[in-house]
């Protein structure tokens, strides 16, 4: 799959591929040099939200999270998902030296030169089964309205099938 980007040609598989090596790698300069000088990067973990804007805000980002995760032993394998003319997407799941895993989605807008000009990465970290005790914990602990509805709804739905 490629994204044509202006004339420039961009292989998704082989982007997605790089994309991992650099995290895999903890390789700051490596992940910065993929920007636009003006390029944005959002991360969302968990929701909370950081933005940053300009290749330095993004480099200093990338220090923080590439440094923490080479300090946790994280690995990390992506896939493409899809790819069109400017836009790469791929989700990813990651591992932690001492147990636990991550998962997340990214997409990245290029460019006519194929340097990323809008970065998000959305990360979901300690992800386990909606039903276990754990799973539906830390959605009652999150947003408790929400967990409520979801298991009034549930029930109804049960009892419908039942």
């Amino acid at each position: 799959m490629t994204a044509a980007t202006d004339g420039v040609v961009v292989d998704a598989e082989a982007f997605v591929a790089e994309a991992e090596r650099l995290t895999n790698t903890y390789d700051v300069a490596g992940a910065a040099a993929v920007y636009a000088a003006d390029a944005s990067l959002e991360l969302v973990t968990d929701g909370a939200v950081q933005w940053h804007r300009g290749r330095s805000a993004i480099s200093d980002a990338w220090a923080i999270v590439l440094g923490a995760g080479q300090r946790a032993g994280f690995v990390v394998e992506k896939e493409l998902v899809a790819a069109s003319e400017r836009t790469i997407v791929n989700r990813w799941t990651g591992s932690f030296r001492h147990g636990g895993r991550c998962r997340g989605v990214e997409s990245w807008v290029l460019d006519a030169d194929g340097l990323v000009v809008e970065h998000r990465a959305e990360t979901f970290l300690d992800v386990r089964p909606g039903a276990s005790f754990r799973g539906r914990l830390a959605v009652l602990l999150a947003s408790p309205r929400v967990a409520l509805q979801l298991g009034r709804v549930e029930r109804q739905v049960r009892r419908r099938g039942a």
